[in-house]
């Protein structure tokens, strides 16, 4: 049970001890967790004289022991303004021993235990780098397997950047990276996701606009894989919030011309289907696409809807087209259903009939 401040008072007052209690005593009444003011000031000067042979060893070119006795600090006198130096140097010389992974961890403890530290923004940048480099390693393994990182374990260290320095620029730049992986991996959705917040939390900088783009081609692989127009529409959206935000970055007019090629691809999609419906003997469903398509006449896949529209209604009228304007046919069980949703995928065929 935390004991109150009236009751710290109360025991005081009680045994007369508390203006001259030892460390010992608060330490019992806090958990233990606290090193007395005068402890604290006896280790400073072992420390800095340990910090001052952990120097000379580094200055010499005796990394290892460096490394060694920079640690030994750390564990020893924790407390010490010593120890928030050592720290940051025992991780700087792990990474430049190559041992990457460990001096992440070391700067991460650093900036957690000690966030007053001179080395706060040196640490940080150090963290970034460490993920950048291995990012960029070319050990993939086989399905994660061997490969110099796992992308789960990637990703969690950019989001502590991200976490620990939310104003400084790493931030942002650890939600792209974070984005990349995740579209490396075929994560779509977290891909876009980690984009959003970019756009969403710094907006109007340079890392912003960068976001922006990236969901606009990231808009278009999805739209490339899937048969539905809504994916389509999703990435005419992104291209116009990149343009309309950004009108003098050097990539707008490339967008804008972009533009024509969706709609050309998504008119295409939906001709397709209306083939497809047609195909299975499904005409007032294909109807439904043809007129779709028809209504974009900048488009070459206007033309043809239109043809398609024309030709089904030369066509004669089926027996069963024809009892159905008596009412339902109480035979036919299934039934034709529009997709309502952009996961639904409809088959394409191989070839468009004749007419």
């Amino acid at each position: 049970m935390k004991t109150s401040l009236p009751s710290l008072a109360l025991f005081c007052s009680l045994t007369l001890t508390c203006t001259h209690a030892p460390a010992q005593l608060f330490d019992g009444l806090f958990g233990g967790d606290e090193v007395g003011a005068e402890e604290v000031a006896a280790n400073q000067g072992p420390a800095e004289r340990k910090l001052k042979q952990a120097e000379e060893a580094e200055s010499s070119g005796n990394a290892r022991k460096a490394r060694d006795l920079y640690k030994s600090i750390t564990k020893s006198y924790p407390r010490t303004d010593a120890a928030m130096r050592a720290k940051f140097r025992y991780a700087r010389l792990l990474q430049q021993g190559g041992d990457e992974k460990k001096a992440y961890d070391e700067y991460q403890e650093l900036i957690t235990k000690y966030r007053e530290t001179p080395d706060f923004k040196e640490a940080i940048q150090s963290q970034f780098e460490i993920a950048e480099k291995l990012q960029n390693s070319g050990d993939k393994g086989f399905l994660g397997l061997g490969a110099t990182i796992q992308p789960s374990k990637l990703i969690e260290m950019y989001e502590g950047i991200a976490e620990a320095a939310p104003y400084s620029e790493f931030a942002p730049k650890a939600l792209l990276n974070i984005s990349a992986v995740h579209g490396e991996q075929g994560d779509i959705p977290a891909a876009l996701a980690a984009l959003k917040k970019v756009t969403d939390t710094y907006g109007g900088s340079d890392y912003a606009t960068e976001a922006q783009y990236r969901i606009f081609r990231l808009r278009g692989e999805k739209a490339e894989d899937s048969n539905s127009p809504e994916e389509d529409r999703a990435q005419v959206e992104a291209a116009m919030d990149f343009i309309n935000q950004n009108p003098e970055d050097e990539r707008a007019d490339a967008v804008q011309s972009n533009l024509r090629a969706i709609e050309e691809r998504s008119m295409e999609k939906q001709y397709n289907t209306g083939l497809f419906y047609e195909k299975s003997g499904k005409p007032e469903s294909a109807r439904v696409y043809y007129r779709e398509v028809a209504k974009n006449p900048n488009t070459k896949w206007a033309a043809k809807a239109q043809a398609r529209l024309e030709a089904l209604d030369r066509a004669p009228q089926t027996v069963e087209k024809k009892a159905g304007l008596f009412g339902g046919n109480p035979l036919k069980k299934d039934k034709v259903e529009m997709r309502t949703s952009p996961d639904t995928v409809v088959p394409i065929p191989g070839e468009e009939p004749s007419e």
